[in-house]
């Protein structure tokens, strides 16, 4: 999601850094790409909507994720609108400004990319566990033992039975809880301090330009605590130091963005360690339980040897 509406945003930043408005950038971006959203903003704009109004619009529309738990779907959009009312606010350079969230969002891209191929052998070792029971279940009805009977005709079956699957649920949700937290990508790492830098840009003053960010933000929904002490301390070097405070904003925006990228590919990477746990105290225990119990109890009954 991020890393296509960072080449969205790419392709808008090289439109108007050539000279085309806003609203016809918008129109030739959406015109061929078969997207709904992008032809549904693009109307709403030739309809007299404002262009971050509209993208806000867009970003409330947008569904639930079911693949990016901890992502909103509209979370990139919200970013892009918030960025396009920041700099049509205080008069800054649209193309700079687009050609920074464009950066933004694709190295959001790029970790949602990577922590994706980390944990899809994780993600499949762990299904297949949970699918072993029933084939084990499958063969031992094959091979003549009565597992079925064994697991619901006796109390040691009964007692098998609702274990193995409480274990499997349990292990199943914690497996789940662990996919999610390292799928789990910030989905804009700096963002107040790249907006800060735009309004700087625009040439108002620095409380002007902070307080401009912030109600912003949180008119988008997106959140102002996360990043006000890095732009705090940036504008106070900025302040001893004398140096251009856009600059530094830009400098620490892009180490942000490095960090994160850096703490989500470990925490995928760490992943595949974490996993044995929930593997170890619930899914194998269950396969126990819900696979070879049930095919002792039927040799077991098979040999007469149960009673």
């Amino acid at each position: 999601m991020a890393e296509q509406i960072g080449a969205i945003v790419e392709r808008l930043a090289a439109l108007i850094g050539a000279g085309v408005s806003p609203s016809a950038a918008w129109s030739h971006v959406s015109d061929g790409s078969g997207d709904r959203r992008l032809l549904t903003i693009a109307r709403r704009i030739d309809g007299g909507a404002a262009v971050a109004e509209a993208i806000a619009a867009s970003a409330r529309e947008a569904p639930s994720p079911t693949r990016r738990p901890g992502v909103g779907a509209g979370d990139p959009w919200k970013v892009l609108a918030a960025a396009w009312s920041v700099a049509t606010e205080a008069g800054s350079p649209l193309a700079r400004c687009l050609g920074d969230i464009a950066d933004s969002l694709r190295a959001v891209g790029g970790v949602e990319r990577e922590t994706a191929a980390a944990l899809a052998g994780p993600a499949a070792t762990t299904r297949l566990v949970a699918v072993l029971p029933l084939l084990s279940l499958a063969s031992g009805w094959l091979l003549g033992l009565d597992t079925g009977t064994a697991l619901l005709g006796s109390p040691a079956g009964i007692v098998c039975l609702m274990t193995g699957l409480l274990l499997m649920v349990g292990g199943r949700f914690w497996s789940g809880a662990l996919l999610r937290r390292a799928r789990r990508v910030d989905p804009a790492p700096g963002l107040m301090l790249d907006l800060v830098a735009v309004a700087v840009a625009g040439g108002g003053s620095l409380p002007q330009a902070k307080c401009l960010v912030t109600e912003t933000m949180r008119s988008f929904g997106l959140d102002t605590q996360r990043d006000a002490a890095a732009v705090e301390s940036v504008l106070a070097l900025a302040a001893r130091s004398g140096a251009p405070p856009g600059e530094l904003l830009r400098s620490e925006a892009g180490r942000v963005r490095r960090d994160s990228v850096s703490r989500a590919t470990e925490r995928a990477a760490a992943l595949g360690t974490w996993l044995m746990l929930p593997l170890g105290v619930c899914v194998l225990p269950a396969f126990l339980l819900l696979a070879v119990a049930p095919v002792l109890l039927g040799v077991l009954d098979t040999s007469g040897l149960a009673g």
